[in-house]
């Protein structure tokens, strides 16, 4: 129970990495604010599995491509939950394009959900931790691919990176009101998001190949580790922990070739 009355929202916590994290806090004796867009019966399972438990789990819905939606979203956990100690910005979205078939839809939807409203709801928080002093954790889920360039996640990369950049001018900035401010670049982590993948032996293989440790993480060994950052209190904001089970020391996988017009 090392997180006993601490607070916390969570966003794109009704299924893998975020219903992990939101569990593994409320483990931690953590109160939870549990976000969801459309799956209100998963995140329904995620509080109600939180109360059987013992814990405290509310429930907000928000659609993080409207910033004003991302912005509100800040200020009615801060108000249900009786304030907030913890931001984990989980929620985000990820697909494959290449870039000469990227439309202005992909550019606004990746941008909105990854980079704007994570932006605006990260300063919703802030905003709030600074008038009430309180000594906060603020975490956000970014990616390899912010990092290294993956082939068809150019875009997406690009927004991951941006949190990246921003993140640490925020630590700076936020460093003289105790307010830790930190990123966690995953790498290929089992998630329906990427179902496309481990649904398919022959490029499951090939992914795997790519990666030192061999196989793909799973969403509870990513809360884990987010989960004792959070708890440890440490000494530590600006930085970035990358888990991939090694995949940046590889080349990665699939290979290059001329763009084809599908």
């Amino acid at each position: 129970m090392r997180l006993k009355n601490k607070k916390a929202l969570v966003t794109g916590a009704s299924q893998g990495i975020g219903k992990a994290i939101a569990l593994q806090l409320a483990e931690e004796g953590c109160d939870v604010v549990v976000h969801y867009h459309e799956n209100w019966e998963d995140a329904e399972t995620v509080a109600d599995t939180i109360r059987q438990k013992g814990g405290t789990a509310h429930l907000l819905q928000a659609d993080l491509q409207k910033t004003s939606e991302a912005i509100q979203l800040g200020e009615q956990a801060w108000d249900v939950a009786g304030g907030l100690d913890i931001l984990v910005n989980n929620a985000g979205v990820s697909y494959k394009k290449h870039f000469l078939d990227v439309t202005v839809a992909d550019f606004e939807q990746f941008n909105n959900v990854n980079f704007q409203s994570t932006t605006f709801l990260t300063q919703s928080v802030a905003r709030n931790m600074v008038k009430h002093n309180v000594t906060g954790s603020i975490w956000t889920i970014t990616s390899v691919n912010g990092i290294r360039p993956g082939l068809g996640l150019t875009l997406y990369g690009a927004t991951k990176g941006a949190l990246e950049t921003l993140m640490k001018g925020v630590a700076m900035e936020l460093g003289p009101h105790n307010i830790r401010v930190n990123t966690l670049a995953i790498g290929a982590v089992q998630t329906d998001i990427n179902r496309g993948v481990w649904g398919n032996p022959a490029l499951l293989q090939e992914v795997n190949d790519g990666i030192p440790a061999g196989r793909l993480g799973q969403p509870e060994e990513i809360a884990g580790v987010l989960v004792d950052l959070i708890a440890s209190g440490s000494y530590m904001t600006g930085s970035t922990i990358t888990i991939d089970g090694g995949l940046l020391l590889m080349r990665g996988y699939g290979k290059l070739g001329p763009y084809r017009d599908a």
